[in-house]
């Protein structure tokens, strides 16, 4: 794939953007930081992790999968959805910054939202003939964070009159954080892992495969009611959406026996079957969490208080999708896995799991109402770690251009003629 190495540099560029403003959010409780608003510290944060690193990220790794599944397929197309992504990420980094919420950083959300719906198509069109088990979750993911847009809308709708529409606001965001988080992140995550595993000439069987999409693909359609569990509503619908929390957990356990059964763990490098052992532990985290808070008298506990779903979502955006992403860059051929960027990855998985642990205690000591007044100062500290932990990957990373490659096989095979 053209220009590989410059988007995959870039991806992870933008990672340690979301980690520096991060800190900036941190620092801002812990001390002060003059001249920046926490709330649009955070939703510049939150905008430019899903789309400036997440997202760039799945499109990166797809498109290179298109280029080596179908030599047919126009991939050029993709570069420009990218270049329109960064476009609206860094657009949705400084306007949100800026201002929050008001008409140029809707602009630049719509130009982001836009491209993911050009993604979805693309898709459709271009995987039409692939019958291969990771299509269906590729195009699922692209399907939800297509869906993922109504919830966008409404917010863009009610913002100005959060006062007045306090419920359908606090519904919509969550409409499009759980079909970001458990479609469009989860579903790619799926599909890029069984990409991943065909390196090892492993191909899931098709009716398990869709036994486990089926499972997933209910508990994600179904699973937005877990997120609106702080609604009054009758108690049979609480023991419904507990049956769909099952489910999920259900298609989580059969994908990861079949893996284990495959011996491939085995095969991994040690720090990748530690990425792989946290990142199964967040995935398993979020769809106990899941479970869990269908039950009223724990679900109020969880909604209700902010460092539990903040814990949460960096469960599953951070411990869970960001680290997938660094093992999926890790499996790349030209990636040198050198002893600088491994010690870089055990300070990331220790700085990330720090984080979860404070929010799990600042969350836990509040409900028991025990001060934990040194929370900020820790969090702080967890952050700084992440950030330098992303910005001694990069300096670690070591790429082999793929052109100067490619190039060789080529003057080689003409030698060989």
């Amino acid at each position: 794939m053209k220009n590989f190495n410059f988007w995959l540099k870039l991806c992870l560029f933008n990672f340690f953007i979301v980690s520096v403003v991060g800190v900036m959010m941190r620092y801002n409780l812990a001390f002060s930081l003059p001249g920046f608003s926490h709330k649009f510290m955070q939703e510049s944060h939150s905008h430019f992790a899903f789309y400036g690193w997440v997202s760039a990220a799945i499109y990166l790794f797809v498109t290179k999968y298109l280029t080596e599944s179908d030599a047919g397929i126009a991939v050029s197309k993709y570069q420009f959805l990218q270049i329109f992504n960064q476009i609206g990420s860094y657009g949705m980094l400084i306007t949100f910054l800026y201002g929050g919420y008001f008409w140029l950083s809707i602009v630049f959300s719509s130009v982001a939202l836009f491209t993911g719906f050009a993604y979805y198509l693309f898709l459709l069109i271009d995987l039409r003939k692939n019958k291969n088990p990771e299509t269906i979750w590729l195009k699922s993911g692209a399907f939800f964070a297509t869906l993922s847009a109504i919830g966008i809308f409404g917010l863009g709708y009610f913002s100005a009159r959060k006062d007045e529409f306090d419920v359908l606001f606090r519904a919509f965001t969550y409409f499009y954080l759980h079909f970001q988080y458990n479609g469009f992140f989860l579903f790619s995550s799926i599909g890029l892992f069984l990409i991943s595993l065909k390196k090892y000439g492993v191909q899931i069987q098709e009716k398990l495969n869709k036994t486990i999409f089926r499972l997933l693909a209910v508990g994600c359609f179904f699973g937005y009611g877990l997120s609106i569990l702080w609604i009054d509503m009758p108690e049979l619908l609480h023991i419904f959406f507990g049956v769909i929390s099952i489910l999920q957990i259900i298609g989580a356990i059969k994908l990861w026996r079949w893996f284990e059964q495959t011996k491939l763990f085995k095969k991994q490098h040690v720090i990748q079957k530690w990425l792989l052992v946290v990142v199964g532990f967040a995935f398993l985290g979020k769809f106990i969490l899941q479970i869990l808070s269908a039950i009223p008298e724990l679900g109020i506990y969880a909604f209700s208080n902010i460092n539990i779903v903040i814990g949460y979502l960096h469960l599953v955006l951070l411990m869970g999708v960001s680290l997938f992403l660094i093992w999926k860059m890790l499996h790349l051929e030209n990636i040198k896995i050198n002893k600088f960027l491994q010690t870089s990855i055990v300070i990331m998985i220790f700085g990330i799991i720090c984080n979860e642990v404070i929010l799990g205690l600042s969350g836990f000591f509040s409900i028991v109402y025990i001060p934990f007044l040194s929370a900020k100062y820790w969090l702080l500290f967890a952050s700084v770690v992440i950030m330098i932990s992303i910005g001694m990957f990069i300096r670690a990373l070591r790429i082999k251009n793929y052109i100067n490659k490619e190039f060789k096989n080529i003057n080689l095979n003409q030698f060989n003629k």
